[in-house]
């Protein structure tokens, strides 16, 4: 005779292991989601820095070829890049700036404008140094040297 309590088989999970592995997926989903937005922000600071150094390029190229006769300057703060035609920000003619958006910075310091010479292509005194860029967690430098070499 068999007894019908041991031999049916149960079929299907148990409510104690559904949980379990709702746990398990948001645990891995939660630590995946703060390793993704981290790595968002570095890789936003390091094409802004891209950017910039590719846009301070592109000004001294303007002045080397003497685009409109002029020196040419850029100007740069947390949400973009501007590049203008002149020998200083303020006094620069409106109509030739070209503006180069910028994401992922909290922060500009050092260098923030930059002029270069026209023909020669090489920096005003006043613009050799560094910048740093700033996205709150880490930051990115950005040399100028007396030669108008570009270097981060």
């Amino acid at each position: 005779m068999k007894n019908i309590f041991f031999t049916t088989k149960k079929k299907g999970i148990s409510i104690i292991e559904v949980l379990m592995v709702i746990a398990i997926i948001s645990i891995l989903a939660g630590t995946s989601a703060s390793g993704y937005f981290y790595f968002k922000k570095g890789s936003d600071l390091s094409i802004s820095e891209a950017q910039v150094a590719n846009a301070i390029r592109k000004t001294q190229s303007r002045a080397k070829a003497m685009a409109n006769d002029d020196a040419w300057g850029i100007d740069i703060s947390e949400s973009r890049a501007l590049i203008f035609k002149g020998t200083n920000f303020s006094g620069r003619t409106q109509s030739y700036d070209i503006n180069i958006p910028l994401r992922g910075l909290s922060g500009v310091s050092g260098k923030t404008q930059i002029i270069f010479y026209k023909l020669t292509g090489l920096p005003y005194a006043t613009s050799i140094g560094t910048l740093v860029l700033d996205n709150g967690t880490n930051t990115k430098n950005i040399q100028i040297n007396a030669e108008g070499i570009v270097s981060y």
